[in-house]
């Protein structure tokens, strides 16, 4: 179940910031953009049974041009519906007519490829390249356009 993500959630959503963090690369102040975006209502995630962040999302952009500014799972969850279920919930959020536009790793990233198959799965179609990660990888735009 996709819910907001709140103040009680950062310290879950930051040990899985840093899980990622050797694919994506450096983060700086993600924590201060996390706790902005829970105060706006732009951060959603999925969390275990448990407790604890499984997967999250952030949004950003302006209605119509939307932006998934930042979407990961845990490893442990992965191939188990969340990314897709982060999705869904992206897309009952933002009704056509708009465009979501997100930037993911380029097609010589190995470990990012199961991610662009996932957004093409799901119809978003591939666009220009974008300056390389703080990683130093590619990165590629990818946008959806709901008429």
């Amino acid at each position: 179940m996709v819910e907001l993500a709140t103040t009680a959630d950062i310290e879950s959503w930051l040990d899985l910031a840093r899980e990622v963090q050797p694919l994506f690369g450096p983060m700086p102040k993600f924590d201060l953009t996390l706790a902005t975006k829970i105060a706006e209502g732009n951060a959603l995630c999925v969390r275990r049974t448990a407790g604890g962040v499984i997967g999250g999302v952030l949004l950003g952009g302006e209605p119509p041009d939307n932006w998934i500014r930042w979407l990961a799972v845990r490893s442990s969850a992965r191939r188990n519906r969340v990314g897709s279920v982060l999705l869904d919930a992206v897309l009952c959020r933002w009704p056509a007519p708009c465009t979501i536009s997100l930037a993911t790793f380029g097609d010589d990233n190995a470990e990012g490829r199961p991610a662009r198959r996932f957004y093409e799965r799901v119809g978003f179609v591939a666009g220009e390249m974008l300056p390389r990660g703080p990683e130093g990888g590619t990165r590629q735009r990818y946008t959806m356009v709901r008429s």
